[in-house]
């Protein structure tokens, strides 16, 4: 497979379309979203987001959050998550959205997966994985139309909040995960 040239198709502020194309036995084009543009583009070793199981340990609680999102006309559960902005490590990026998304401070943080792919047929978006011990100080500081609630759920109880809820899947794993690390303890 030999790599021809890419095409950006549609430039937005949050999502760009791309068209690749190859040579092998015949010419392909192979068609994908990126929140990249120029040389970071279909990079494997570039971290885009991250996302952050918060949990409290004197409740022994995993805070979710309830967030309204657009693609599925609908609220997903999940963990506070967000882009790592331009000049911004992943570990700030990390507070910042548990900061924005549920009102609370990092008291310690835990990177459990290097940045990886999240929808690798579809995008080049990678994330990087953490779980923090948070203390919740106060309010959330969330954007213009972001529609989110704080949802805590006791260790014990997360299994059947995960099997009852439309939760997103790395969020869900990540609490499946964090359970039964701790578990052992």
């Amino acid at each position: 497979m030999k790599f021809v040239k890419l095409i950006k198709k549609i430039e937005n502020k949050y999502l760009n379309f791309y068209v690749a194309q190859y040579e092998d036995k015949k010419p392909l084009e192979y068609y994908f979203v990126s929140r990249r543009t120029g040389d970071n583009v279909q990079k494997s070793d570039f971290c885009d987001a991250v996302k952050v199981l918060p949990y409290i340990k004197e409740t022994d609680e995993i805070v979710f959050i309830k967030n309204f999102r657009y693609a599925v006309n609908n609220f997903v559960y999940e963990v506070p998550a967000g882009l790592v902005d331009e000049n911004e490590t992943p570990q700030h990026a990390a507070q910042r959205e548990v900061m924005e998304e549920i009102g609370a401070e990092i008291i310690t943080l835990k990177k459990v997966l290097k940045a990886g792919f999240t929808s690798v047929g579809l995008t080049d978006e990678t994330n990087e994985l953490y779980f923090a011990e948070v203390k919740l100080t106060g309010f959330q500081h969330l954007d213009e139309h972001e529609n989110i609630s704080i949802i805590k759920v006791k260790t014990k109880d997360v299994e059947n909040f995960l099997q009852t809820h439309t939760c997103d899947l790395v969020s869900a794993l990540m609490a499946k995960y964090f359970v039964a690390l701790n578990q052992k303890k």
